[in-house]
């Protein structure tokens, strides 16, 4: 193939979902394709043939599509078994592999005894030294075999785009395997001939391949394949400095997306994991990003995952979106706590009680995840519980009248509402909640009831606490006939505990 421009590769295994880490490698991947101008090719490495699932597969190419990530190629190992048998087979002729009859019991036996040993598990090379009729006996007994790599005596190093120079001496790798005896590949086999069948000029990934690039070199070598430049991403721990977990919020991209992150936030938080702008701005779309990166400002210390810094970026994310594009975003979320039904839409009034919630709980949000909760009591028709600070305020003789006060202009504006005045079945909206509440103010202003005595016996009257959204959206969301039923309530329930 020839190469007149960079290639990236992202090549995820089905055996799971995609996880913050390989996500993060995913987009690294993609911001260095598109900002030097290269290809992103996708390859499904799903050689695994026990773990591997069209389930995760499909899980996967999801969330890429989801957090914006596009590529050029795509390709999936399955497929392409009849190359690596080939190469190998290659590798055989030529005196570089040869066949190994040793079954995994003996395996076994000899990496509990290097480790005993406190060497680093590996392969004695018993079968290197096989005599051509020791080897046309086995295959005519049919004993299964696997095909190895024969390492020889020699230093390998590297340029990490990264981390610099990075140097191994061969005698810590023992022969290893490429192809299985299941006629599969290895995975240090299949990347190799993958990456050079598909033009791979720059292998972006985690730091735990180090070691695996070592192989892959002395593969390349040996197959006489041009050699990619690598780059080795840090390892991401939690707060605490130790390896992520699913206590410090490890989860899938899915996970993420089901618990109302959006994927603008997850795609700039990743970024951030291991590499930073140089303007030092922290807030950006995937578009913005393309022009201040470079490879060479990554990070090779290890990135801290930090959900707190994830859920402030997602709250910006959410500030930004226009009311109208949060409710599409919540109604999943609302459905799926049942507090709304796709019919109750077709209620022009329901409708607009779900933007103004959207509207009074927007700046509060940290996740779409959190907004059936802060509105549920809306959609109720009851109080189900009452503060004690809240109580407490409704029992001052001061609350009595300002509830008094309330109550009659609700009433008066319930009579317009019913009469259609204002056209549109509605006129207690915010703006007219506002004066509701100065009108009361003003009235009220020879008994010196102001403050936080003439705002929280409102508020605790119709919500049973004494913080919340901005009281004027609190009251235009109930609405007048709403409101009238609460304040009713709250009446009732001071009566019952002989309050007032």
């Amino acid at each position: 193939m020839e190469i007149n421009k960079p290639r990236f590769r992202f090549a995820p295994s089905p055996t799971g979902g995609l996880h913050i880490g390989t996500a993060r490698t995913a987009l690294f991947n993609w911001i260095s394709a598109r900002s030097m101008g290269g290809d992103l090719i996708l390859r499904i490495e799903d050689t695994d043939l026990k773990r591997s699932t069209k389930e995760f597969e499909d899980s996967i190419i999801n969330d890429l599509k989801w957090l914006g990530l596009n590529w050029d190629e795509f390709y999936r190992q399955s497929d392409r078994i009849n190359l690596y048998k080939s190469e190998a087979e290659r590798l055989l002729k030529e005196g570089k592999a040869y066949m190994c009859f040793c079954d995994s019991e003996r395996l076994e036996s000899i990496k509990e005894k290097l480790i005993s040993e406190g060497k680093p598990s590996g392969y004695d090379n018993k079968c290197r030294g096989l005599l051509k009729e020791e080897v046309e006996e086995n295959l005519k007994n049919k004993i299964n075999y696997t095909i190895r790599y024969k390492v020889n005596p020699e230093e390998i190093k590297f340029n990490d785009l990264i981390r610099g120079e990075i140097k191994f001496t061969s005698e810590v790798i023992s022969d290893f395997v490429l192809i299985k005896s299941d006629g599969t590949p290895s995975y240090n086999f299949a990347v190799v001939i993958d990456d050079n069948d598909m033009g791979i000029t720059h292998v972006l990934r985690g730091e735990d391949h180090i070691t695996n690039t070592a192989r892959q070199i002395m593969l390349f070598e040996s197959l006489g394949y041009k050699i990619p430049d690598f780059a080795h991403l840090s390892m991401i721990l939690g707060k605490d400095g130790a390896k992520l977990s699913k206590r410090h919020g490890a989860a899938t991209i899915t996970q993420y997306k089901n618990e109302g992150y959006l994927k603008e936030a997850m795609a700039n938080y990743l970024s951030l994991l291991s590499w930073a702008p140089r303007d030092g701005e922290e807030i950006f779309y995937l578009s913005g990003i393309l022009e201040k990166f470079r490879i060479c400002d990554i990070s090779k210390n290890p990135a801290i995952f930090d959900v707190d810094k994830l859920n402030w970026l997602n709250g910006n994310y959410i500030r930004k979106k226009s009311d109208e594009e949060l409710f599409e975003l919540v109604m999943p979320f609302l459905e799926k706590e049942d507090i709304v039904k796709p019919e109750d839409l077709k209620d022009k009034n329901f409708k607009d009680k779900i933007m103004k919630c959207v509207s009074a709980f927007k700046d509060k949000l940290k996740t779409l995840a959190e907004f059936p909760g802060c509105v549920k009591e809306f959609f109720s028709n009851n109080i189900n519980y009452y503060e004690e600070e809240a109580i407490e305020i409704l029992k001052l003789d001061s609350s009595r009248i300002v509830m008094d006060l309330f109550n009659k202009k609700i009433q008066e504006i319930n009579l317009l509402n019913k009469s259609d005045i204002a056209g549109d079945g509605s006129i207690l909206n915010e703006e007219k909640s506002k004066d509701i509440i100065n009108e009361i103010g003003f009235e009220l202003k020879n008994k010196n009831i102001k403050g936080k005595f003439l705002y929280m016996p409102i508020r605790s009257s119709l919500t049973g606490k004494v913080h919340g959204p901005e009281l004027p959206k609190v009251i235009s969301i109930l609405g007048p006939e709403e409101c009238l039923n609460r304040i009713k309530q709250t009446a009732a329930f001071l009566k019952d505990n002989r309050l007032s």
